[in-house]
């Protein structure tokens, strides 16, 4: 395999895999808790760390997004036999390319949370559909099967990697919704960025108006863990910060939920300044062939 970079480059568009659009897989902040719960629809997550070690905040979000990126566009950094993944880049080019500020101590922040995302476990439950029936799944998964990080070391030669588990590389293959990468580079906190996924994934093709009730929102985005007036206010200073950025988006508030409108794409505000983007009939893509085992995502 040809671990150089070889030709790939800074582009404007990240990808986010449709369960990271559609559940919160990581906590915002380390919760006092042993393990945590979203749910959305038919799909329910519980997600737990082993030996309290909780992978949150911005970091493990940006860094499957950076992940899922390089598969969809097919990087040199990409093996796609083992599912391995080979940061054979600077760490400056690390933060720029994923989307992370640069300054000096973040490199060892980051090991530690490659470290942590190690060692997390999911769960999914839900019922699916498959061919013509419906079933019942549960899938019990890590993040990564293996992985080495070396960012904050001295010694150059060693390269930071990591290896993913086959569920989990499915997750990231398939489905697809691709992201203005400025604008999630640039939103500050993690509830904003999950916001922002969903709100792009749920706007994707959306015909009429919708209203997601909030105690949907909450179970979705933080589970039962806070009050619900605390939950709206955190959510209301993420959406406004988004609003800052999408212009077109079209949202309103109500008493009972948010209520979700069509409107233009965020990454069609790259078309305004001459930037390429995918054609809408391709923006959700997938790039793992059907090998007719059941995939609920």
């Amino acid at each position: 395999m040809d671990y150089s970079i070889g030709s790939d480059k800074l582009l404007e568009i990240t990808y986010s895999p449709k369960l990271m659009s559609i559940v919160s897989i990581f906590p915002a902040e380390k919760p006092k808790t042993s393990y945590i719960e979203r749910r959305n629809g038919s799909v329910s997550i519980n997600v737990a760390p082993a030996f309290d070690r909780w992978a949150y905040g911005k970091i493990p979000r940006l860094v499957l997004l950076y992940s899922c990126s390089l598969i969809m566009q097919h990087s040199q950094l990409v093996d796609f036999e083992t599912r391995t993944i080979v940061f054979d880049e600077s760490f400056r080019s690390f933060c720029r390319n994923s989307g992370l500020p640069y300054y000096g101590s973040l490199a060892g922040e980051v090991d530690d949370m490659l470290d942590r995302m190690l060692n997390t476990f999911v769960q999914i439950r839900g019922w699916f559909k498959n061919e013509d029936e419906t079933i019942k799944a549960v899938a019990n998964y890590r993040i990564f099967d293996y992985g080495e990080f070396h960012f904050n070391e001295h010694d150059k030669s060693k390269k930071t990697y990591i290896r993913f588990s086959k569920l989990l590389w499915r997750v990231l293959t398939e489905k697809c919704i691709p992201l203005n990468k400025e604008m999630a580079s640039s939103l500050r906190s993690s509830r904003a960025l999950d916001i922002y996924q969903w709100l792009s994934y749920r706007t994707y093709g959306l015909k009429g108006r919708v209203v997601v009730p909030w105690q949907n929102l909450r179970v979705q985005f933080e589970g039962d863990e806070i009050p619900m007036y605390r939950f709206k206010e955190q959510f209301l200073r993420a959406l406004r910060t988004i609003q800052n950025s999408w212009a077109d988006l079209h949202v309103e508030i109500l008493s009972e939920g948010v209520a979700v409108n069509p409107c233009k794409s965020s990454i069609r505000q790259l078309e305004a300044r001459g930037k390429d983007t995918p054609a809408m009939e391709s923006d959700v893509r997938s790039v793992t062939k059907d090998d007719g085992s059941v995939n609920p995502f």
